[in-house]
């Protein structure tokens, strides 16, 4: 376990560091499509306007799978406990070791997995299950969430996959319990028809 938690420093050290003025504003632009606002903007919106049907029949399951993974994950950085870089090296920092750039928001509390992954994954989950030909998209919009998280220096790579997987898990569960209940109200209402 040594070896990958060893990995993980190299690697956040890695993506951490390749900062520039151009990539701080890109990342910390990027970093904001993981909150659930700019999600219902970048997704609810277009299908309010463009496919309210399927708005109307996914509404419910889209939002209650993000919604309950960003409560997993929060239970789960509670029980893992693990600290966010800039305390994980404040030692190696003070000694003047190690650098970990945050041009973005401050944060220290708990850090494993990623919400904002989560969220971006669990979204770009369910948009790709819905809109299969937008998924390359969603995907890669997803992906720069989660590299944005680890540049701006305020999760370790482990961190943002414990995120994106549990985005893509909790959209997958939602999105095929919606089908199961649709399939289960179609059928009694055919029965009862």
């Amino acid at each position: 376990m040594d070896w990958l938690v060893g990995l993980d420093e190299r690697m956040f050290l890695a993506v951490n560091g390749l900062g520039g003025p151009g990539w701080d504003a890109f990342f910390s632009i990027v970093t904001y499509a993981g909150h659930g606002l700019a999600l219902a903007v970048f997704v609810l919106v277009p299908m309010a306007i463009f496919d309210r049907a399927r708005l109307r029949a996914h509404v419910l399951a889209m939002v209650l799978s993000v919604a309950v993974g960003a409560l997993a994950v929060e239970g789960i950085k509670a029980a893992a406990d693990r600290d966010r870089p800039a305390r994980h090296f404040a030692a190696a920092i003070a000694k003047g070791e190690v650098e970990v750039r945050m041009p973005s928001d401050q944060l220290y509390e708990e850090s494993f997995p990623s919400g904002h992954t989560q969220a971006a994954f669990g979204t770009a989950t369910y948009v790709s299950l819905l809109y299969p030909k937008w998924s390359p998209l969603a995907l890669l919009l997803a992906t720069l969430v989660g590299i944005s998280r680890t540049y701006l220096g305020v999760h370790f790579p482990l961190d943002v996959l414990g995120g994106a997987l549990a985005g893509v898990l909790f959209s997958l569960a939602g999105f095929k319990l919606r089908g199961r209940l649709a399939s289960r109200r179609t059928s009694a209402t055919s029965r009862s028809g």
